[in-house]
């Protein structure tokens, strides 16, 4: 399937988020909730996802953490410039939540809650030098252009390894999800 296809189908999709996840904690009882929203870009192009690869061997959506008083696409555009130096990023429709819920390593009264937002989006033109920080710069943080199934694959490979990165199974069941949407449109073409 072509890319301006996948990306077609997935648009038509999007009408309403293909999903919502929870993982963690389900049932919250008489314990204060610490939430942080994220967004998280889908870029597609050439058979290929655009991803941050790091140092310990596995692929990341590239965004992160919102800002205050910044919109779901500031953050996107800000993040992936940031991440993988796309100047030119154009946010699209949400794709779906992937929601963390567990208790906080710093205190046992609180849970974490990590609300991530994933948006399909587009990246043109130029690039520039990345902009991380401290943890992004300490993992080697490289954007890379990989199909689905390798990033899964590297993915699982790394998740296998002692002291891997907790966001490996938030970013891998989003790209099997991605997967899966993109073999159904194409098995009921």
């Amino acid at each position: 399937m072509d890319e301006k296809r996948s990306l077609r189908f997935l648009k038509e999709r999007l009408l309403n988020m293909y999903f919502k996840k929870l993982i963690g904690i389900e049932k919250v009882e008489n314990k204060h909730i610490k939430v942080r929203e994220a967004v998280r870009a889908i870029v597609i192009r050439d058979g290929h996802i655009l991803m941050v690869h790091s140092n310990k061997g596995d692929f990341k959506f590239p965004g992160g953490g919102i800002e205050s008083g910044e919109t779901h696409r500031e953050a996107l555009i800000r993040e992936v410039l940031e991440e993988t130096g796309y100047v030119d990023t154009i946010v699209g429709e949400k794709f779906g939540v992937f929601l963390e819920r567990r208790e906080d390593v710093f205190d046992q009264d609180i849970l974490f809650e990590m609300n991530s937002h994933y948006y399909l989006c587009e990246c043109r033109g130029e690039t520039v030098a990345q902009q991380l920080e401290g943890y992004e710069i300490e993992q080697g943080f490289t954007p890379k252009w990989i199909t689905i199934e390798e990033a899964i694959s590297q993915n699982e490979c790394a998740q296998k390894l002692s002291g891997y990165n907790g966001w490996i199974e938030r970013e891998t069941y989003v790209l099997h999800e991605i997967l899966k949407f993109i073999s159904k449109r194409v098995i009921k073409q």
